[in-house]
């Protein structure tokens, strides 16, 4: 009954309920990945519903084999109800739970298997912040901005599974092909991505020659609507500025071979990570720099710069599921700035007339409209160029927010 990865799981889930470590940071087998990020997702839905069914909250490891069980009865498919309850209780004896504890855990298992579940506050925000798991602060900031009825919409992305999508490298192989090779029967995006059905198993992809080759690699389709506002031409001058893991740098370096391009970030453990690029994907036209880019010694070098700041990543929570329970509004603050400095120092390495691409995996005014309106005051030598970009919208896409600037 798989209860060696649900002891996985429950490690993981321990880490991350002590010290917000991020789950998917180390490597899980399949099984134990669904119940921590679907735990994750359901958090504060499956707490509420522990709270609803005991007169004391149980200590946290006890919180977290209750909350796995609930997780696998009510949210989680293929798992007999019997199966969920008795790895539950096995689960808590291989914790060294006290016989106590286990009758607790089964009892509360089986009273809410046989009552169903607890209705939820009627008030709105509260309703919405415990069905979809987002704290009620991020709630009423979302109905603030966006209203209520696509407040809601962004709160049930949350709890959702992530679609999965590759790229196919259009200059080695048609994406016919490749369809046709693994069986994929999913939507398709500007000629080049494929969705992955959930059926297919990710090692399978993973291991394929197709991938080992460079044919294709993994990434959302919302890449190629950022990229493309760089409009870059052959012989240009690239500088991909905040690059780590590289999948954009290989998405400009497939649409424009013949181009140079610098990719940096101020990691170099992260820098030395997009050997992919080079080893796997052939692309040996990109120089790779382990660079801070808010204080870059380049000064008007690069005709097309591509800055994917670092974010929130409030746009990508179906991915991210942790991200909700660690924000605060002070670290949304405290990005706003760092993402200032950053624009700020990149914007030295731009060619009069060449185009910036400032983007995020995030919506928040606060990380976008408000980061650009906060430069351009400062540099009257810069003016957006076009129309922002908000990508999502259709089943999958991740959320970014992407605007050009021309240097005048």
């Amino acid at each position: 009954m798989q209860l060696d990865e649900r002891q996985i799981a429950y490690k993981a889930l321990f880490q991350w309920f002590k010290k917000g470590t991020f789950l998917q940071g180390s490597s899980l087998p399949p099984f134990a990945l669904k119940i921590v990020l679907g735990v994750c997702r359901h958090h504060l839905h499956l707490e509420y519903i522990i709270k609803k069914n005991v007169s004391k909250m149980p200590e946290m490891p006890v919180q977290i084999i209750l909350e796995m069980g609930l997780y696998q009865l009510f949210f989680m498919d293929g798992i007999p109800d019997h199966a969920a309850v008795f790895t539950s209780a096995a689960l808590a004896r291989w914790n060294r739970q006290s016989e106590g504890s286990v009758a607790l855990i089964n009892g509360v298992l089986r009273q809410v298997k046989r009552n169903g579940l607890p209705e939820l506050p009627p008030q709105k925000i509260k309703r919405i912040s415990i069905e979809y798991s987002v704290p009620e602060w991020i709630v009423r900031r979302w109905f603030d901005s966006y209203g209520a009825m696509q407040a809601e919409e962004m709160a049930k992305e949350t709890i959702q599974e992530p679609v999965q999508w590759i790229r196919v490298n259009t200059n080695k192989i048609t994406l016919k092909k490749i369809r046709e090779d693994f069986d994929l029967h999913g939507d398709e995006y500007a000629e080049r991505y494929l969705e992955v059905d959930s059926n297919i198993p990710m090692k399978k992809l993973l291991e394929s020659r197709e991938f080992n080759e460079g044919l294709f690699s993994f990434q959302n389709p919302a890449a190629y609507d950022v990229v493309s506002l760089l409009k870059v031409s052959s012989g240009m001058k690239v500088w991909d500025a905040c690059a780590a893991p590289g999948g954009k740098t290989s998405l400009i370096l497939e649409m424009n071979p013949s181009i140079s391009l610098v990719a940096s970030d101020i990691s170099e453990e992260r820098v030395s990570k997009m050997s992919d690029l080079v080893e796997r994907q052939k692309l040996d036209s990109v120089h790779f720099n382990v660079m801070d880019a808010a204080n870059t010694t380049y000064n008007q070098e690069f005709d097309r710069i591509l800055l994917d700041v670092p974010c929130s990543n409030f746009g990508v929570l179906s991915r991210r599921p942790e991200v909700v329970y660690r924000t605060t509004l002070e670290s949304l603050e405290a990005l706003s700035n760092m993402q200032f400095e950053i624009l700020q120092g990149a914007s030295k390495a731009l060619k009069k007339n060449g185009l910036l691409v400032y983007a995020t995996c995030s919506q928040e005014r606060v990380e976008t409209t408000g980061v650009l309106k906060r430069f351009l005051a400062a540099n009257p030598d810069f003016a957006l160029e076009g129309k922002s970009i908000c990508t999502g919208g259709i089943k999958g896409m991740d959320h970014f927010f992407a605007q050009a600037l021309v240097r005048q």
